[in-house]
């Protein structure tokens, strides 16, 4: 199978974030013999240019080295993007690093209309079902006031009508950071228009503990666009960007490539290798450069076992 991915960053870590992404990709081709087509462009200021723009617009996904990029809401737009999902779950994988104690476990999704436009709302509350369903987590809808708040009723009760089991509590924002840290059993997956997500997403990525392990997903454009949320200073996780892969491919369609990654990457943390942000008593200290060659080395014997299979 072919895919063209593109892979753009604005600075030095971006870059390593995105080298990082081309060899786990690159070695999920091989295993699984693909030919994955991952030009890696530099993005300068909040302006792209119109070749990179032309590039990203015909290719089946496109990754950004970090959530903070400059230009990563113009190009969510010139995509025609309608959502953004922030995936705040990780307590399932690792020992919960909740800044709120480990009796208070935000596990969250934020997913977050990117314009008043109705078919934006529809979408983000018709994915905010979606993942209630998958993931067996309630819904909270933060409502907007105003203009919006017509449509916005439409799309909540158009997408409820066909949910899953639970349906959208109101929540309104002034209480939902209270909600996190108080209760963050009952924050679920939160459905928020334009400006609320803005608000809401920030203030859930600096409470959940540990930022290295999530990530953004826009959806409902030209093509998906996925990135590792922004960490601090000069340190990088690679667990948020392989998260971040492994929704790539399953949106792909992918899903034997997108089990191998996810199982891979279970493996490494289950054998106890961490960095330095998620680190806990009893773990191996590593940096993400060794994460990543664990993973490939997974992946890779993935590959072995197929090839074995096929003959």
């Amino acid at each position: 199978m072919r895919k063209k991915i593109i892979l753009l960053y604005e600075s030095e870590k971006g870059k390593a974030v995105c080298d990082m992404a081309s060899a786990v990709l690159s070695q999920i081709a091989v295993a699984f013999e693909h030919a994955f087509f991952m030009p890696m462009y530099k993005c300068r200021g909040a302006v792209i240019p119109d070749d990179i723009m032309d590039q990203c617009s015909d290719a089946d996904a496109v990754l950004a080295g970090d959530s903070d990029m400059i230009a990563l809401p113009v190009l969510a737009d010139e995509l025609i993007c309608t959502s953004r999902i922030r995936e705040l779950r990780y307590a399932f994988l690792i020992d919960n690093q909740s800044l709120m104690g480990t009796d208070r476990i935000l596990d969250a999704v934020v997913v977050q209309a990117l314009s008043g436009q109705a078919d934006s709302l529809r979408a983000a509350a018709s994915q905010a079902y979606t993942l209630s369903a998958k993931y067996n987590m309630p819904v909270s809808q933060i409502p907007p006031s105003g203009r919006l708040a017509e449509d916005w009723q439409k799309a909540v009760d158009a997408a409820d009508s066909i949910s899953a089991p639970f349906h959208a509590r109101e929540l309104l924002l002034p209480q939902a950071v209270p909600d996190m840290i108080y209760r963050p059993s009952r924050i679920g997956v939160v459905l928020c228009p334009p400006y609320a997500g803005n608000i809401l997403a920030e203030a859930a990525a600096a409470l959940c503990g540990a930022p290295g392990m999530c990530y953004d997903a826009y959806t409902g454009g030209q093509c998906g666009l996925y990135s590792p949320l922004k960490q601090p200073g000069d340190f990088t996780d690679p667990f948020g960007l392989l998260r971040a892969l492994c929704r790539l491919l399953q949106e792909l369609r992918m899903e034997q490539e997108t089990a191998c990654l996810e199982a891979a990457v279970r493996n490494v943390l289950q054998e106890g290798w961490r960095t330095d942000d998620i680190l806990s008593d009893g773990c191996r200290k590593t940096d993400a450069g060794y994460i990543i060659e664990l993973v490939d080395n997974q992946v890779a014997v993935a590959g072995e076992w197929i090839s074995r299979q096929k003959k």
